[in-house]
């Protein structure tokens, strides 16, 4: 073996044109490969940082049977329900979002947090502090003292890791916390993996929420010997008991159970996968055109392979001797694949859009990765050289003597040919999948979102609440902060709203229709609400379709008022008769009526795919939030008042500071994210298809013309003219291109059914799509041709035949 492979380099080297080629040829495909599978590793394979990870799971409350979502999320009540089914789960505990803003410590930051119950670190995820304690049992009640758990990155940088921090109190939203535990390095929770600290679940009231109300998220242990399936029969018989003990909250309402990695992943694991699969093509199509260089090169090799044949070489020597050169052949091209995949990795993290990856397993380059690329090498190595060592070991020794000495083989045209369909019709599935994402993607790019984002910035503020306890308290402040705002040169408007458009997280409330019955149990009937100031529908761009705005009259003293969107009104008011109907909120026996003025436009809220819901608008002096997000309609770029804007937030109170500040465009670049991410790596993929597959074609035609020259002389010399000549190859090429785009059309269309998921307002056999891909397809397997075509077709007749 040794000697085969000194013998297989030195031929190689012999030739460092082709070697050259095809080794850069597999670098790329294989680096490709192992970039992409560095990233689906990291996110979808690996185990997660927990004791027995498999353990972990995700519950949901699914309420599709009311129209709602599959995984909602939980109260404190339902926590207790499946916290308390015996032989369940070994833990449970919720989980909820938390920004607050630390003070006393250097200049205000807003910081991200989470709240977590009771049993989340010790029985959940069984992690324990490095210093301190985790939560207590009782902490999780209203009442409690305000307590906290630090990150160690947060104790590092805030607190100097100090080891007497544990039992100090720190400033949170102008609230003291006592420190009780410092978590490990690197610990990173599945939920908020950013968060820099965390607070007992009682502090915030969750606990107290109703059964019925969604506040939290859970998380659960497995019992041992429980599997996902055993636990979902758990689950479904709760679910019919709870519905009949508490028919008003829990009808058409169920438990559904997933597991913590699945649950995590289940939004991007789709596209991941797609993209594993469309560089496995490239791969393969890499491979095809390598197969088809061997191929050349072996045809004109095959009267050395003859002459050892004839000295005595068994075909098995033969198959060897071709099979080394391509293991060769491969491992230099597995080396140059690392470099790219260092590289290309790195990229591929960079490009991810934000959640796209979890931070919770690294992903790079590691042992997993090097050792998935040597698995792929020697596949590769094998999948390529197969069929050239194949041919060469079935040739027949007289006729591959007879043409030692013309330096061109005699046979492998069909097999060529088939190769170089088999490279269009694999380019052309890559291209249709890429064309029906850019298309999709086009179309969400174009869709009405109902707002306008050009040249808005937006900032997020939280109020604490010990010194902002009520509503006028918060209104003086933030109409304050608006005037202020106002003044700024080159800000035309200002406004706020608690939650701003594509943020997805505003929160609901059920709701009355005066005069109409009540909806049955278990049907939903509830609207999205959002407080909103003077100034906000002109800020963002929402239109007035019926009835008035909000004025400075609609205050506390006044009659109490809504604006809603199209959906509701069409809804619940199918007559076209909203302004001047009463809406009803809270308690069914004595609800808080508000009149309906106006209706505005629908905006897109949970997602450009999301459809629109529900939606009521209440005046900020009649319905007041601590946390708001203000918006300022600037002209020119938003950016310029970034500096005025802080010094405004902290002019007026110098303990506050505003989060997220950037221009709301960002918020639909971020939506958009996921789906340009997808959509530009395929089709990077597919353009390298695309070459690969141009020089594949170039390759065969090339080469059938230089094997069929004396032919094409005799033809010339018969007084055929050069315009036919041309014309005989560049048929065989299009016969070739022909035959691969109607079977890439094929697997398209498969194809198109994976994708479907992925596609927004386009069908996956969309026509237009398939016609302009197999079209540039096909022009680009003709250009490939007309260079072979054009040297035939000037090719001298009397050369030609004195050569022969």
């Amino acid at each position: 073996m040794f000697t085969e492979v000194r013998r297989a380099v030195r031929s190689l080297l012999r030739a460092p044109g082709f070697t050259v080629v095809v080794v850069a040829t597999l670098a790329l495909g294989i680096g490709a490969n192992t970039a992409i599978f560095s990233v689906v590793d990291g996110v979808l394979l690996k185990r997660l940082p927990y004791p027995q990870p498999e353990e972990l799971v995700s519950v949901w409350q699914d309420v599709s049977r009311r129209g709602g979502p599959v995984r909602e999320w939980f109260s404190y009540p339902a926590l207790e329900d499946v916290r308390d089914e015996p032989g369940l789960f070994q833990g449970a505990a919720v989980w909820g979002g938390w920004r607050p803003t630390l003070t006393g410590t250097g200049e205000p930051e807003v910081m991200v947090g989470a709240e977590v119950s009771a049993g989340m670190f010790p029985d959940v995820l069984r992690v324990r502090p490095a210093l301190g304690r985790a939560f207590l049992p009782e902490e999780d009640n209203e009442g409690a003292g305000a307590v906290v758990i630090l990150s160690h990155d947060l104790w590092q940088s805030r607190f100097a890791g100090d080891p007497r921090v544990v039992g100090r109190s720190v400033t949170l939203n102008e609230v003291p916390h006592t420190v009780v535990g410092v978590m490990p390095q690197g610990f990173r929770p599945p939920f908020v993996p950013e968060a820099a600290l965390w607070r007992a679940m009682g502090t915030s009231g969750t606990r107290t929420c109703p059964r019925g109300c969604f506040v939290a998220r859970a998380l659960a242990r497995l019992a041992p010997g429980v599997g996902l399936p055993q636990a979902q029969a758990h689950l479904d018989a709760l679910s019919g008991r709870l519905e009949q003990e508490y028919p008003e909250s829990n009808t058409n309402l169920s438990l559904v159970v997933f597991g913590l990695q699945e649950d995590l992943t289940h939004q991007t694991s789709r596209a991941l996968w797609i993209l594993m699969g469309a560089v496995g093509f490239v791969l393969l199509i890499a491979c095809v055109n390598v197969a088809n260089l061997l191929l050349v090169r072996g045809a004109g090799r095959e009267g050395e392979l003859a002459v050892r044949a004839a000295l005595g070489a068994s075909r098995g020597a033969l198959l060897r001797q071709v099979l080394v050169e391509s293991l060769v052949l491969a491992a230099a091209g597995g080396v140059g694949a690392l470099a790219l995949a260092s590289w290309g990795t790195d990229a591929l993290m960079a490009m991810a859009p934000p959640g796209a990856v979890q931070p919770l397993v690294e992903v790079g380059l590691d042992g997993r990765a090097m050792a998935f690329t040597g698995v792929v090498t020697l596949l590769t190595g094998f999948l390529f050289g197969i069929l050239p060592g194949w041919k060469a070991s079935r040739q027949e020794v007289a006729v591959g003597l007879r043409v030692a000495g013309r330096g061109q083989g005699m046979g492998g045209a069909r097999l060529r040919s088939g190769l170089a369909v088999t490279q269009i019709a694999l380019a052309l599935v890559l291209l249709v999948g890429a064309g029906l994402l850019l298309r999709s993607f086009q179309k969400m790019n174009q869709a009405e979102l109902g707002f306008e984002p050009e040249g808005v910035l937006a900032m997020s503020l939280s109020l604490p609440g010990a010194r902002y306890p009520d509503g006028p308290s918060r209104q003086s402040y933030y109409q304050a902060l608006l005037n202020r705002l106002s003044s700024i040169p080159g800000v035309v408007s200002v406004g706020a709203v608690n939650s701003l458009p594509l943020a997805g997280n505003d929160g609901d409330s059920s709701f009355l229709v005066e005069g109409e019955p009540p909806p049955e149990p278990g049907v939903t009937q509830a609207a999205w609400i959002r407080p909103v100031t003077d100034g906000y529908f002109a800020t963002v761009g929402l239109d007035l379709m019926e009835g008035r705005d909000f004025t400075s009259g609609d205050d506390g003293e006044a009659p109490r008022v809504i604006l809603v969107n199209e959906t509701l009104a069409a809804r619940y008011f199918p007559n076209g008769d909203a302004v001047g109907r009463r809406i009803g909120f809270g308690d069914r026996d004595d609800p808080n009526w508000r009149t309906v003025v106006g209706v505005v436009s629908d905006v897109r809220h949970f997602g450009i795919r999301e459809g629109v819901r529900p939606a009521v608008y209440f005046p900020f002096r009649q319905v007041s939030f601590g946390a708001m997000s203000v918006v300022m309609k600037v002209d020119g770029d938003p950016s310029h008042v970034l500096a005025e804007a802080r010094t405004a937030v902290s002019g007026l109170d110098p303990a506050l500071a505003a989060s997220s500040m950037e221009p709301l465009q960002a918020v639909v670049d971020r939506a958009l994210a996921p789906d340009r991410f997808t959509a530009v790596l395929l089709s990077l993929f597919a353009l390298v298809a695309l070459l690969l597959a141009g020089v594949g074609t170039y390759g065969v035609v090339s080469h059938g013309v230089a094997r069929r020259m004396r032919e094409m002389g005799i033809r010339k010399a018969l007084g055929a003219d050069g315009g036919a000549v041309q014309g005989l190859v560049v048929r065989g090429a299009a016969t070739l291109a022909l035959a691969g785009v109607a079977l890439g059309i094929a697997g398209s269309l498969a194809l198109g059914r994976v994708l479907r998921s992925l596609l927004y307002e386009i069908e996956p056999s969309d026509p237009v799509t398939m016609a302009a891909t197999a079209a540039l397809l096909a022009v680009v397997a003709l250009g490939a041709a007309w260079i072979p075509a054009w040297r035939a077709r000037r090719a001298d007749p009397m050369a030609v035949l004195r050569q022969e």
